[in-house]
């Protein structure tokens, strides 16, 4: 499903604002039951009792047995362990490598014990015991595991904000002379059930200053106050409202509301807080959408996938800059880390932000009164899973790029043997600081980055690129009047001269902004933590 799909979604819980709470299955339903079996063969018995039992013992039923159930999971009974706790079964008869047991204790996915792994003999013991059918002797090994309460419960279901959108009467009230409109009579009823008068009408000069306030966010000036005071038409504050509305301080004023739910800002904000140049055209696509009033639907749908919908339309695709608005480590070597937190980042804004719902702690484990799985936070997360961030896509309409490539053309031509020249002698030394930034990466990125580029998956693309960010931050920071000497040196400056010379008959850049498009039509897959042979 691509990002342009993902908005209907998004906008259909937006509009609705409602959510169904589907019932949770509880272990009951989704327990696999005990095998019936004979009593185990005394050689497993005793397997059991001398290598399985003590490591259980010691190490798991403190956190997981009859006092104390960490995550819902017991693990003092096989009936227990098949039935599992938030995360699934722990064991799987038969089948180890499909444990979450044995994950867990060879630390694969959960690091448990969680004060230090236990040694190879005793995962030895563990995986052997699951291969051989999980052999547990003794009426304990049919004790029932605890039976947990459906999450989301009927009063969970009832919270206001989960209801689907229903079009109530409007409420009669006799001898109402206070309001003006349905959504009045409705507020007017309530004041009157709870014996609470309504507040009389501000006077004008308030009136004036709390508009002026509420649109604008200053106040209006004396002159401004005078006016409208002097204005003894009806309508006097309908037209204000609506001049208000028209004036270009409206839309900054109602932008900075969005903008910091967004988290937008100049910069990175993260380590070095290094300065973001082109943030500002999203800030403005902001701006300018309230101002001319654009319809919500629409103005969601850019932002998370204007690149798809609207791909020539240059707003559109400043839109997107709302995906580049999260956090970045400049300098940060672990590639792979530091993509998941930047997944998380916009998977956790989108939640807060369209949503209204905060989703995630549903990245560890399910909620317990909302109704979000943590499937629903990694389906959320695949919707984000292929985007490529982009800096070099210009807002420019189709004819605008067309003009502009065919001047560019013309000077390319007539610089081509300057511009070459230069290439030669800044290469080396311009690789040699990209390789050096690569060389700090681990192995397996900058095996991605020296990779071909077909040869790429679309994971591998964008750790690449993560990491190539930071080679071109380097060689941006070449400085060539040290490193050059002598006739090189000269040379150099030379056919720098020339270049600048030629510069005036360059055509002007077209505006850049920070967007993203998607890596490939694959996206790459994503992997619920407690379950990774699965994708969400």
């Amino acid at each position: 499903m691509r990002r342009r799909e993902v908005c209907e979604l998004v906008l259909l819980a937006v509009i609705v604002i409602a959510v169904v709470a589907v019932p949770r299955r509880g272990v009951a339903e989704d327990a696999p039951a005990q095998p019936a079996s004979a009593e185990p063969a005394p050689e497993a018995v005793k397997f059991f009792e001398e290598q399985v039992r003590p490591v259980l013992a010691t190490n798991c039923f403190k956190c997981h047995g009859e006092n104390k159930q960490k995550g819902d999971l017991r693990l003092d009974s096989l009936a227990a362990m098949l039935a599992g706790g938030e995360s699934g079964p722990a064991v799987v008869v038969g089948n180890p490598d499909e444990s979450l047991l044995v994950d867990a204790v060879r630390h694969e996915s959960f690091e448990m014990p969680p004060d230090g792994k236990l040694k190879d003999e005793e995962i030895l013991a563990l995986t052997t015991w699951i291969k051989s059918g999980a052999p547990w002797p003794g009426d304990h090994a049919h004790a029932a595991a605890p039976v947990k309460r459906e999450k989301i419960t009927d009063e969970d279901r009832a919270f206001w904000s989960f209801q689907p959108i229903a079009n109530p009467p409007v409420p009669t009230i006799p001898g109402d002379a206070w309001s003006r409109n349905a959504v009045d009579c409705f507020i007017l009823d309530r004041l009157q059930r709870e014996q609470i008068q309504p507040a009389p009408e501000a006077a004008p000069e308030v009136l004036v200053r709390r508009l002026y306030f509420d649109l604008t966010g200053l106040p209006p000036t004396p002159d401004q106050v005078d006016a409208y005071l002097r204005d003894a038409a009806p309508d006097r504050y309908e037209r204000l409202v609506d001049r208000l509305l028209a004036s270009p301080q409206y839309g900054e004023r109602a932008a900075r509301v969005w903008l910091d739910i967004v988290r937008y800002a100049d910069s990175d904000g993260y380590k070095q807080d290094d300065y973001r140049p082109y943030a500002w055209r999203y800030r403005d696509y902001v701006v300018k959408s309230f101002n001319i009033d654009k319809p919500f639907d629409q103005f969601l749908r850019e932002q998370l996938a204007g690149d798809e919908i609207a791909p020539h339309d240059p707003d559109a695709l400043a839109a997107t800059g709302y995906m580049r608005l999260g956090i970045y480590e400049y300098n940060a070597k672990d590639a792979r880390t530091q993509w998941d937190f930047i997944l998380n980042d916009l998977t956790d804004v989108t939640a807060d932000v369209f949503l209204g719902m905060g989703m995630s702690c549903a990245r560890c484990h399910d909620h317990k009164f909302d109704p979000i799985l943590q499937a629903d936070y990694f389906r959320l997360r695949a919707f984000f899973a292929p985007i490529l961030p982009r800096d070099d896509v210009p807002l420019a309409t189709p004819a605008q790029l067309t003009d502009y490539n065919r001047e560019l053309a013309v000077w390319l031509e007539k610089t081509a043997e300057i511009r070459a020249e230069l290439e030669a002698l800044e290469r080396p030394k311009l690789e040699a600081a990209g390789r050096s930034e690569l060389d700090r990466f681990p192995a397996d990125v900058r095996e991605m980055v020296f990779k071909p580029a077909k040869e790429r998956a679309p994971l591998e693309v964008q750790l690449a690129a993560l990491a190539q960010r930071q080679a071109n931050d380097r060689m941006n920071g070449v400085k060539f009047e040290s490193v050059f000497k002598g006739e090189t040196l000269e040379r150099w400056k030379t056919l720098k001269s020339q270049l600048t010379e030629l510069e005036r008959a360059k055509p002007a850049p077209l505006p850049i902004a920070y967007t993203v498009t998607d890596v490939c039509e694959q996206a790459p897959p994503t992997y619920i933590p407690a379950s990774r042979k699965g994708t969400a």
